[in-house]
């Protein structure tokens, strides 16, 4: 029987168990209003909350289990026993068992389970704020997907997507969350046993604010900076490492974090690009960049600390002079964060590791400026990140989700990315026996067929075979959005020879997928994402094509097909998302024949 995550210990035993719809729960303890109101939504099972008499699942509290989520389950002919020595636990336990249920459910194969996490915490980072903001349904299927993987976190990366009272000028036209939204998700989060972390970027990467007269005086180059990768800004992304931007971000705060039941934020502080060029040129001359950065970081660490709460921070900055990371409050987490398959999690975890503070290892779906994702490379980042990361003793992981420059990757291309992170992180030494394809069908499609969890698989295989192997994006990713003065630069890397080959391969999955029918509402949403998907690719190939100067279609025909997408891509985004950010992320692809 394959589940996902792999538990720790399976031992089959003889027999079954008949059916487990509409079964009581027999409780040797009085539940938590939270874990009453857990049982009546585990799915497929149809539980009714305590009836001490009725026999069936009996739900123990065993002390002498080690571990907030650590259970046992055992199946025998005539009763489910599941314990655990807290809810948590029971509630691991339970979702176990309703995998089960879904592969067997007519009877159930007797066996003893034993099981517990790797990693303490296991979060999904998803971004909302490059354009896509979902819409509440959608978030609240995630949060059930998430929920069937065992991850216990879920973040939602915010730079200006919540509705702040005072600050309509900078979110009027991207669809915010607004903060019913965010109680209405952090209940649904909290009663699934999923703890909702606010992700509020607090230093860099405040474009979206500083770019607006009204904040101008806030940031550390208000009329702009040379970007070491993008080039020239017009306006500054990082705030000033001062008392006005700390007094800022305190009204933020105490805005945006009663609306969550976590005790932790997480404040970013990642690439202020341009820290030392403006504002605080002089103090960086005087004490050093990471000096003055770490001094601002303390500063924020005691905003949050006034708020109860726990700082998390991206670690990239402190990682570049780790001697300072020994100055770091033991009470805040470090998280780091690295997206190619060689990055070095192991040196930078020994680094945490010996200032003693908490830390996350944060791996990428390779899925943003990908449109169709990077799956080998997906796979060996999170292998690494995780075994690293339990090597070294690190606190969590939490698999980020980037959308830059539009977010034109659809969710099904993460999906990969998301059972590995689950199940390595649930258990690492199950890595052999993990089958993703059925992990995915199982999870995002009810099981209703592989065809599409194989699609997914072979897209980016198709896509990530040319010579040419550019840093976190893929070729035709460069190809499609570039403008006609940067194409050029582009197809010297690769040839029409590998652009042909790459066609043929996607004509033939488009012609493999085009005629499938799906009963589930994901598993049909996902292929037309898909189909999409595969008609940009071929978009951004004969794009290219053109432009090598091989027999191709004619310019004017480009731009039709391309019309065409957009109007589909419309459509498309609509089913999953809110408006607002749409507009945005169409102008990079209708750019891209300028």
């Amino acid at each position: 029987m394959r589940l996902s995550p792999i538990p720790k210990s399976v031992e089959p035993l003889p027999g079954t168990f008949g059916s487990i719809s509409s079964l009581s729960v027999d409780l040797d303890f009085t539940p938590s209003q939270r874990f009453g109101t857990a049982l009546r939504i585990v799915p497929t099972l149809n539980l009714q909350a305590t009836n001490p008499n009725a026999g069936g699942i009996k739900l123990i509290l065993a002390p002498e289990i080690c571990g907030l989520e650590a259970y046992r389950l055992a199946i025998y002919p005539e009763s489910i026993t599941i314990e655990a020595s807290t809810e948590t636990g029971l509630y691991r336990g339970l979702t176990t068992l309703q995998h089960i249920s879904n592969k067997a459910p007519k009877t159930l194969p007797c066996l003893k389970i034993e099981d517990s996490p790797d990693l303490e915490m296991r979060g999904y980072m998803l971004d909302i704020s490059r354009c896509k903001v979902p819409t509440l349904e959608t978030l609240y299927d995630l949060i059930d997907q998430l929920t069937s993987l065992k991850y216990n976190q879920l973040q939602l990366y915010t730079e200006h997507t919540f509705a702040y009272q005072n600050h309509a000028c900078v979110w009027k036209d991207v669809s915010p969350l607004t903060a019913e939204d965010i109680r209405s998700l952090d209940s649904y989060c909290h009663n699934r046993y999923i703890e909702l972390v606010p992700n509020q970027n607090s230093f860099g990467h405040m474009e979206r604010w500083l770019r607006h007269d009204d904040y101008k005086h806030l940031a550390e180059c208000p009329d702009g900076y040379i970007h070491p990768i993008l080039g020239k800004r017009d306006a500054g992304g990082t705030l000033k490492p001062n008392q006005a931007s700390l007094n800022f971000m305190s009204e933020l705060y105490d805005e945006l974090l009663p609306n969550f039941r976590s005790n932790q934020v997480n404040i970013g502080g990642d690439e202020p690009w341009e820290l030392g060029q403006g504002w605080s040129a002089e103090e960086t001359k005087s004490k050093g960049k990471h000096r003055v950065y770490l001094d601002h970081l303390l500063s924020i660490h005691r905003l949050v600390a006034e708020r109860d709460k726990t700082t998390q921070f991206w670690g990239d900055i402190i990682l570049e002079s780790p001697e300072l990371s020994a100055e770091l409050p033991n009470d805040s987490i470090g998280i780091i964060w690295g997206y190619e398959a060689d990055h070095p999690f192991e040196s930078q975890c020994a680094a945490f590791a010996e200032s003693g503070i908490p830390f996350y290892v944060a791996p990428g779906t390779s899925a943003w400026n990908t449109i169709g994702g990077r799956y080998a490379n997906a796979v060996a980042n999170i292998k690494a990140a995780t075994r690293q990361a339990i090597e070294h003793g690190a606190k969590g992981m939490l698999l980020t989700d980037w959308g830059d420059f539009g977010h034109h990757h659809f969710p099904p291309i993460s999906y990969p990315a998301l059972v590995w992170a689950s199940t390595l992180s649930w258990n690492h030494d199950s890595e052999e026996n993990f089958d993703d394809i059925h992990a995915i069908n199982t999870i995002f499609f009810d099981g209703e067929s592989e065809i599409l969890a194989q699609a997914i698989v072979s897209l980016s295989e198709s896509i990530n075979t040319f010579s040419h192997k550019p840093v976190n994006r893929t070729v035709l990713n460069d190809v499609l959005f570039c403008n006609q003065e940067k194409l050029q630069e582009h197809l010297e890397k690769t040839t029409s020879k590998e652009l042909d080959s790459c066609c043929i391969a996607l004509t033939k999955l488009h012609r493999h997928l085009a005629d499938k029918r799906f009963r589930t509402k994901n598993a049909s949403q996902s292929n037309q994402e898909l189909l999409l998907t595969i008609k940009l690719l071929l978009f951004a190939i004969n794009k290219g094509l053109a432009n090598i100067g091989t027999q191709s279609p004619e310019y004017d025909q480009l731009e039709s097909e391309l019309n065409a997408f957009t109007e589909e891509y419309h459509k498309l985004w609509l089913v999953r998302n809110r408006i607002g950010g749409l507009e945005e992320s169409l102008t990079y692809l209708t750019k891209s024949l300028q």
